[in-house]
């Protein structure tokens, strides 16, 4: 067994002998968001065996695997539309998501339903290892099964016996950890997303919402009540809409509602060749300015958006059309305490009839 502290041990060392415990077979004991992991090759039988004999008696139950990103997860799972949106708006993080398996990896590590649980950590270190690796590996908490969450190196060892310890082949030590809730975890492949885990991330983060729209103006009085319903919450917090769908789909009409929420009286139209329109709102105990931004004109530059920073006061409100031109801002943003994003995807149907989901 050998122990690489993060502080005293240079990242290419660590990432390099990482990886070759890993084409050894071997297990990494190493650190995420969450609390400290268990790694074993995936693909490797041999090293999935050493890791059942770590973990002991689980009863057949799954073990999710970590991948570097969404590219990668593709390779071994079928991402549905909800996970998609998943992992757009949440991955990195302490997520797991359970979708159908592509049976790539060591058949234990799936569910009896054959799904496979996906973890995109949100850890440099570690997505450096898994991406060098050009492999998943295994995402379970470094405790014996049933055992106290490991925070730290000390947590993890006071539950071995030697001859699990011997079963470990690298630990990187980041020290202790912030103990934290563990990932949530969403089972993607059902009608509605299920909750099998909560963590961090809690239940109405995850809950993905539909509408079906059959007039723009459907549309308009859907913005307008879910934009009474969040502001009324949110005083002290920016909210940002985050409006996704394809040309003529209904973001203009969305922020138009957005617009009737907030008795904006003004004209709503589409913000392309201004980029961004600006209009003042006042409610019983609630004043701000409405933003309407467009992404798409500057969206090839990625620092062009930085400007929204400068609107994130309480009380005002965002919706930015074309978001999946600006994933990095919005990622940013939506990491902030005083910001609440709500992703909305608007799908066209028909002619009149749209399908509008959002994740809040």
């Amino acid at each position: 067994m050998k122990i690489l502290t993060i502080n005293n041990t240079v990242k290419p060392k660590i990432v390099k002998e990482a990886v070759f415990a890993l084409k050894k077979g071997g297990l990494l004991i190493y650190p995420t968001e969450t609390c400290y992991g268990i790694g074993a090759d995936a693909l490797n039988s041999r090293a999935i065996d050493n890791l059942l004999k770590y973990k002991g008696k689980r009863k057949n139950k799954a073990i999710s695997v970590a991948v570097a990103n969404q590219k990668m997860a593709k390779h071994y799972v079928k991402i549905n539309e909800t996970a998609e949106n998943l992992y757009k708006n949440f991955l990195p993080g302490p997520l797991t998501v359970i979708s159908q398996s592509f049976h790539k990896v060591d058949p234990r590590l799936e569910s009896n339903k054959k799904t496979l649980g996906i973890r995109i950590p949100n850890y440099p270190l570690v997505l450096e290892i898994i991406k060098t690796f050009g492999k998943p590996i295994t995402s379970t908490s470094a405790n014996i099964s049933g055992g106290k969450i490991p925070y730290s190196i000390k947590d993890t060892f006071s539950q071995l016996s030697e001859k699990k310890k011997k079963l470990i082949s690298l630990i990187i030590n980041a020290g202790t950890l912030p103990h934290r809730l563990p990932s949530s975890v969403v089972d993607t492949t059902l009608n509605e997303p299920a909750i099998l885990r909560q963590g961090k991330i809690n239940f109405d983060q995850l809950k993905t919402r539909t509408f079906i729209s059959n007039s723009a103006k459907e549309t308009q009085n859907f913005a307008r009540k879910l934009t009474k319903k969040y502001i009324l919450k949110l005083k002290n917090k920016t909210l940002i809409f985050a409006l996704q769908g394809q040309l003529g789909a209904g973001k203009t009409q969305f922020a138009k509602g957005i617009a009737q929420g907030l008795k904006i009286n003004s004209n709503i139209p589409s913000p392309t060749f201004t980029i961004v329109k600006e209009y003042p709102y006042k409610l019983k105990g609630l004043a701000g300015f409405f933003y309407h931004i467009d992404a798409w004109r500057i969206a090839s530059n990625p620092t062009a958006l930085n400007f929204i920073k400068n609107y994130l006061l309480p009380g005002n409100i965002i919706a930015i059309e074309w978001t999946e031109k600006a994933k990095a801002i919005l990622g940013k943003l939506a990491k902030k305490t005083k910001v609440k994003v709500v992703y909305v995807e608007i799908k066209i149907l028909a002619q009149q009839k749209r399908k509008i989901r959002f994740i809040p």
